[in-house]
């Protein structure tokens, strides 16, 4: 499979049907892009997040009790571009769950919010990085962050595991057909 910028793309992984394994199509194609500058090549997507703030003070940590939804607009391994009802503060930590066009649900991610744009109509751009836990460690130590009811991982971390899992069942398929 190969990506490449400006262009669009279907992403099709296939999977021999004698592994049991369902086949991985994107119904949707997506645009990518990218611009000049940006580090990742970004994925036009429409697909729903849904996201609780993160509030660090004085050494602990609390997850805020309203649960706030949105829907991303795109996508990279860097980031993405929020559009949402709520306001969220700048240089916020937000923990994400993002619905991937329905095939894939990435929950407990961490992000931090970098701008925040009124859209005119009641609605707000939030331009969302990914980071680390080492990151928020910075305000808060890892006892705090492992008595969170969700684990906080970051977005590649969360991605990586996910294509692990995915590799390991096809190869367990693939050595149950040969036996």
């Amino acid at each position: 499979m190969s990506i490449t910028k400006n262009s669009n793309a279907k992403l099709r992984v296939e999977v021999p049907r004698k592994s049991g394994l369902p086949l991985f199509t994107v119904k949707e194609h997506f645009p990518i892009r990218s611009s000049q500058g940006r580090k990742y090549v970004r994925i036009e997507i429409n697909s729903p997040a849904g996201f609780r703030l993160l509030l660090p003070k004085r050494g602990r940590i609390t997850l805020s009790e309203n649960r706030c939804s949105g829907r991303i607009l795109n996508l990279s391994c860097g980031g993405m571009l929020l559009e949402t009802g709520e306001v969220v503060p700048e240089e916020a930590f937000l923990l994400l769950s993002l619905d991937l066009n329905g095939f894939v649900i990435l929950e407990g991610i961490l992000g931090r919010t970098k701008r925040v744009e009124p859209t005119g109509d009641g609605e707000y751009l939030v331009g969302v990085e990914f980071c680390s836990r080492e990151e928020l460690e910075n305000y808060v130590s890892k006892e705090q962050i492992n008595r969170l009811p969700v684990k906080v991982a970051s977005f590649n971390h969360k991605v990586k595991e996910i294509i692990l899992s995915y590799v390991r069942t096809a190869r367990l398929a693939t050595k149950t057909v040969r036996t």
